[in-house]
């Protein structure tokens, strides 16, 4: 990692850039690195207690929460300049946020050392601004998540999880397996199995082996509200 292009990319996605002084800017380059995982690779796993601040430079990320039962469940994505403050607990005090970030596509990541970047924002008030609004923002995501679980059924929430992945990936082909979609709606795979094929006789998708194809993307959004 050059100095001038993580200078670049912290001028560019953090908004306290210009509120750090010259010597303050070479320290967090020094406490920065670039990391690179593969699909399906653990970025953060619950029991990890400061993995660190993760600039996401390109991939896409996956955080979820997990059960000592195996059973998962997606709280939020990350894409490309992206920043993840949750697998970095050790910069809030009295704080712990038991979730794993998973590359679910292969990445490129700017990983900042969490005890320099404490040391940092007890120092700036423009950075607890910023840490304050980016967390907030994340648990926005994160209680909507979890009024999508209480108030609306399990066909409502596959509905609009495939249309999201729809958008995501602009195919109206979904490359995944049930386990998969099960554990991004804390559901069973038996159970995600049986609404597709619900979803199949109604005539809005076709499922094969490891793929759903929506042929009725109206259908589907009719059934997502």
């Amino acid at each position: 990692m050059t100095y001038l292009n993580t200078e670049f990319y912290f001028k560019d996605n953090l908004p306290f850039f210009n509120d750090l002084s010259e010597d303050e800017l070479k320290d967090l380059i020094s406490a920065s690195y670039i990391q690179k995982y593969s699909k399906g690779e653990l970025v953060h796993s619950k029991n990890s207690t400061c993995t660190g601040i993760v600039l996401v430079l390109s991939g896409q990320l996956r955080s979820f929460m997990s059960s000592n039962f195996g059973k998962e469940i997606t709280l939020f994505r990350l894409f490309e300049r992206d920043i993840c403050m949750l697998s970095s607990s050790c910069v809030y005090q009295n704080l712990a946020y038991d979730i794993n970030l998973q590359a679910e596509k292969d990445c490129t990541v700017i990983v900042i050392d969490s005890k320099f970047f404490k040391e940092l924002s007890n120092k700036n008030i423009s950075i607890q601004n910023f840490l304050l609004t980016l967390t907030q923002d994340k648990l926005s995501e994160i209680m909507w998540v979890l009024e999508q679980v209480v108030f609306f059924n399990l066909d409502n929430r596959l509905a609009s999880f495939l249309i999201n992945q729809y958008y995501l990936n602009d195919s109206i082909n979904i490359n995944m397996t049930h386990d998969a979609i099960a554990n991004n709606l804390g559901s069973a795979r038996e159970v995600i199995s049986r609404m597709l094929k619900k979803f199949e006789n109604d005539q809005i998708v076709e499922v094969s082996r490891g793929n759903i194809k929506i042929i009725d993307l109206e259908k589907l959004k009719l059934l997502s509200k």
